[in-house]
Formats: structure tokens, C-alpha cells, sequence
């Protein structure tokens, strides 16, 4: 095993902060330890999260072979994952699947990534992030399907979904893994908040550079656009409640998970 891991794994050093440190991403988190409402917990060390993977290091190729992952999901649209493929060890006996994603922030920054440069300091983050958050609820329900059937099909076994920041796409897809098993929603939020964080932290000095360059405006648009807020999380489960009437029903009849699908996740997925 991985020094790193090991050491990670026996003192559970990031048991409080969930954070595995790896040199080649910013926000990969492991979504064990939160308790559900009928007194479990979510077992660690089999569903992971996590930004963009193509700048792994070599070091970190040994760290991820260590966490015997069964599948692998990319949301990231097409051009994304062309653009910066994931770097995974060549001996890594792994499924990797793209379901992709191309919600509104991720196509406006592709289809007009010079234009929205110039033009961020009069952008609103909040309404691109929000309806980015309500098409993850209702646009993509298809794809989520089938994250939920290729998370059946992994019986347990260790488990990683990302997309380029691991924050909307990727986050909606663990505050529904995270829901379904019990937790409550409050844990939810604090899960999907860690985001800020590892990932805008991380990029701290790089924002703060573009400050000194670019103007204050700027760096705060850029900034606004990779936060976790309470309000896009919650835009999405509002639209849940508005076109389902509530997750249970989105679960059943978006998501197509019968009680025995559900039961069988809360057997793999909790202690």
C-alpha cells in the first residue's frame, strides 16, 4: 500500500477533514463517516469524489492504484475530457465510464471562454450556477439513472465519480448518494460546501494573481463562479420538490430506484 494512504487510513487523519491529499488535484474527498437519521453511518473508504484527474502525478498514480477502485464516472462533457484526459495508472483494472454533462456554466465557459473572460466582471455567478444546479435536477435525470445503476453494479466495492472542479456535477451526485442513504440534509450541505475549502482555496493564489492583473471585479467573478453555495444546492432540490413533489418520488420515478435498489445501496454503502 501507498505510504501516503496507509498512514492516512490507520490514523484517520482525515477523518474530520475527509481530504485526500493528492499533488495532482485540489478537492478529492472521501464520503465516509456522516451518520444517517436511523443511527448509521456511511462507511469509509469506498465512495470518493473528486475534481479533474489529468494532472496526477506519478506519486500519485501509486495512491490511486492503492484505493482499489471498481469504476471510475467522468460527467465531463466530451470536449472536457478530450481537452484534459483523465492520467490513470496503465495497470489500474478499473470501468471507467463518461456520462456526460454539459449543463450552463460548463457550456458558456467552453462555447465563449474569451468573451466571458472580458466580460465576467459583469457576470452573475449566482444565475449561472443556479440554473446549472436546476438542469443537474431535471435536464440530466437520464444520466444520473445510470451513475445510480453503475453504482449498484460496483456490489460495494470502492467507487469514484468526478467532473472538472468537483463541485455541481459532482456534487449533486453525492448529496443524492448521500440523501438516499440517510443522511440528513444539514450533513448534505456540509459535504457539499467542503468545496470551498479545498478547491477555491486551493486556487487562492492563482485568483489573487488575477486580481493584481485583472482588477478586483475580476478575481471576484472568477471566484464566484467556483464557489459551493447553500443557494445552488438548494435550487436543485427545490426543483426536485416543484417537478416531483418530493426526492422520495425523484429517487422512485426520476431516478428508478426501487425500495430493493435502495435497501441494497444502504447495505453496501453504510455500517
Amino acid at each position: 500500500m501507498h505510504k501516503a494512504l496507509e498512514y492516512a487510513l490507520s490514523t484517520r487523519t482525515y477523518e474530520k477533514q475527509r481530504h485526500l491529499r493528492f499533488s495532482g488535484t485540489k478537492n478529492f474527498r472521501d464520503l465516509g463517516g456522516y451518520a444517517t437519521d436511523d443511527g448509521r453511518t456511511v462507511r469509509w473508504n469506498v465512495l470518493y469524489r473528486s475534481d479533474s484527474l489529468h494532472k496526477l502525478t506519478n506519486a500519485d498514480l501509486k495512491f490511486i492504484s492503492a484505493l482499489n477502485l471498481v469504476r471510475i464516472i467522468d460527467f465531463r462533457a466530451p470536449y472536457e475530457a478530450l481537452r484534459e484526459p483523465d492520467r490513470l495508472p496503465d495497470d489500474l483494472a478499473v470501468h471507467a465510464l463518461n456520462l456526460p454533462m454539459e449543463d450552463s456554466s460548463t457550456k458558456v465557459w467552453h462555447e465563449a471562454r474569451e468573451e466571458m473572460v472580458k466580460n465576467i466582471k459583469t457576470l452573475d455567478p449566482v444565475q449561472y450556477m443556479t440554473q446549472t444546479n436546476v438542469e443537474l435536477a431535471t435536464k440530466f435525470t437520464p444520466e444520473y439513472r445510470l451513475f445510480f445503476r453503475e453504482l449498484l453494479a460496483s456490489n460495494g466495492d470502492p467507487f469514484l465519480f468526478h467532473c472538472a472542479a468537483g463541485k455541481d456535477r459532482t456534487g449533486f451526485a453525492a448529496a443524492c448518494i448521500l440523501r438516499i442513504l440517510g443522511v440528513p440534509y444539514e450533513s448534505v450541505l456540509e459535504d457539499y460546501l467542503l468545496t470551498n475549502q479545498y478547491l477555491l482555496d486551493g486556487y487562492r493564489r492563482e485568483i489573487f494573481v488575477a486580481g493584481l492583473l485583472r482588477g478586483k471585479r475580476f478575481a471576484e467573478g472568477i471566484r464566484g463562479f467556483m464557489r459551493a453555495d447553500e443557494r445552488y444546492l438548494s435550487a436543485a432540490f427545490t426543483a426536485i420538490e416543484e417537478q416531483y413533489a418530493s426526492f422520495d418520488n425523484y429517487v422512485r420515478d426520476g431516478l428508478l430506484l426501487g425500495e430493493q435498489d435502495v435497501a441494497k445501496l444502504r447495505e453496501y454503502y453504510l455500517v
